[in-house]
């Protein structure tokens, strides 16, 4: 059988410190290296070439797409690689590598990104990296730049497919100052893409992502939240133009219902959660990211609501919200689609699952809920939320303070935590433990409601005396 060959396509501007590494891990595995230079000052090209890459220089205009097609342009092989310099490939048998180019029904490959970062995301993340050279795949977009979209057109068109590869593309990060440079070339570039083509969804949905701050699966209402909102729903609105089969086709769309969902939810916005929630599912019914969104909501407006409902639209209700944890944790539902992270699948649905027995009253169940999710992480903050919460129910008000201590330990980001501890040392009397925790409330968190009422009754009693934040 024919060897298949590979060009590697890489960009670089200053990376004399990593871009060895980068060819160094695929040197076994490509037939030639192509290089597309920014305009480094440091020894890149220097090394490149000692790899036996070729440089070709081209001027920096703002347009990651146009240096990542400058690359593919050059490329002569049969297939593709594209790493960044930052980036290394995991090691691979070149036989297991080869067996991957010889299947007849694939277009292309998404790899796992696996990254210490945690902005980025934990592994499960994953990208278009390898896939066969063709003029018409090409990528878009001068930032966040993407080939899925063209690539996925043409597999159609051929009869082929895109499928997930176990291969790990190791992103190895940047030191503070240079992720600070680094984000404020994205938001320069996404400002001036988001006027330029005032119709593309896309573009807001990335600068509404560059104002969420997260944690796991969860959109938490620190300063910027209600401006990244924005940015999400524009590029919902102008979705709401395409023709359906052809949101279907766009894989960041999953993500952006899901932001949305996540961010009305940290506003306390339940009905409008419920409501996005719903549209996203009419399109993307078996999506993980959207299930599990879907399943927060409603999780959620059972915790809101739940002595308002009458007992058999509880019941109907914690049953369609499990039915769909459920669906999850059992792998039913479609995770083909790029960027879907595994604990989406395997942890987090623990969390809501108990939330709801702890609804129910059934303590034992929510507790063992909660240990699982422990097992497989034990440091998801909002497992050991959870744990507070039981033993807040259960009448252990001092163990809860303990495990809600414990939850801001293992995360300070945890707002709810912040809540509801800060809420339970006013009933246990300890007012200065209180007003300290709802300082920490109030400026880590102030486009939460609570802390935006805080913030008005200080000004309404005209001094800085703290008041009660209830949880």
């Amino acid at each position: 059988m024919k060897r298949q060959t590979v060009s590697l396509c890489l960009i670089a501007r200053d990376e004399e410190a990593r871009i060895g590494t980068a060819l160094k891990s695929v040197l076994a595995l490509v037939d030639e290296v192509i290089v597309i230079d920014t305009g480094s000052r440091d020894n890149s090209r220097i090394i490149a070439e000692g790899y036996g890459g070729r440089v070709v220089d081209l001027p920096w205009t703002d347009d990651f797409a146009a240096a990542r097609n400058a690359a593919l342009a050059e490329a002569a092989s049969d297939w593709v690689l594209v790493l960044d310099a930052d980036e290394y490939l995991q090691p691979v048998r070149p036989v297991e590598f080869q067996r991957l180019l010889h299947d007849p029904t694939a277009a292309g490959y998404r790899l796992r990104i696996v990254s210490p970062r945690e902005e980025t995301g934990p592994e499960g993340r994953s990208q278009v990296r390898l896939f066969r050279n063709d003029p018409r795949v090409r990528y878009e977009f001068p930032i966040h730049e993407q080939v899925a979209p063209s690539l996925e057109a043409w597999a159609r068109d051929q009869g082929l497919h895109v499928f997930d590869a176990q291969l790990a593309v190791v992103h190895e990060g940047n030191d503070p100052d240079r992720r600070t440079r680094s984000r404020e070339r994205s938001l320069r570039i996404l400002r001036k893409a988001v006027e330029t083509h005032p119709g593309e969804a896309y573009f807001p949905y990335r600068l509404g992502c560059e104002g969420l701050v997260r944690l796991d699966d969860e959109v938490l209402p620190v300063a910027g939240l209600e401006e990244a909102l924005a940015h999400l729903h524009t590029a919902w609105c102008r979705l709401d133009r395409r023709p359906p089969a052809e949101v279907r086709r766009l894989t960041w769309v999953p993500d952006l219902g899901a932001r949305i969902v996540s961010g009305l939810l940290a506003q306390e916005r339940c009905t409008e959660a419920q409501r996005v929630a719903a549209q996203v599912r009419t399109i993307f019914p078996d999506h993980p990211a959207v299930l599990l969104q879907a399943a927060a909501a409603g999780t959620r407006d059972l915790q809101q609501n739940h002595g308002r409902l009458p007992a058999d639209g509880v019941r109907r209700r914690l049953d369609e919200v499990r039915a769909d944890l459920l669906r999850l944790r059992a792998g039913e539902a479609a995770a083909s689609l790029a960027g879907v992270d595994r604990r989406v699948r395997d942890l987090y649905p623990l969390r809501y699952l108990g939330e709801l027995a702890l609804l129910e009253g059934k303590v034992g169940e929510a507790v063992g809920q909660f240990e699982q999710a422990l097992e497989l992480d034990p440091a998801y903050s909002y497992a050991w939320l959870g744990m507070a919460e039981c033993s807040r129910f259960a009448g252990d008000r001092k163990r809860a303070m303990k495990l809600y201590l414990r939850t801001v330990t293992e995360s300070e980001w945890n707002h709810r935590a912040w809540f509801r501890g800060c809420d339970l040392m006013v009933e246990m009397g300890f007012h200065d433990n209180a007003a300290s925790w709802r300082r920490s409330v109030v400026e880590r968190f102030p486009e939460h409601p609570q802390a935006r009422a805080a913030r008005a009754a200080d000004l309404a009693a005209g001094s800085g005396a703290p008041q009660t934040v209830a949880g």
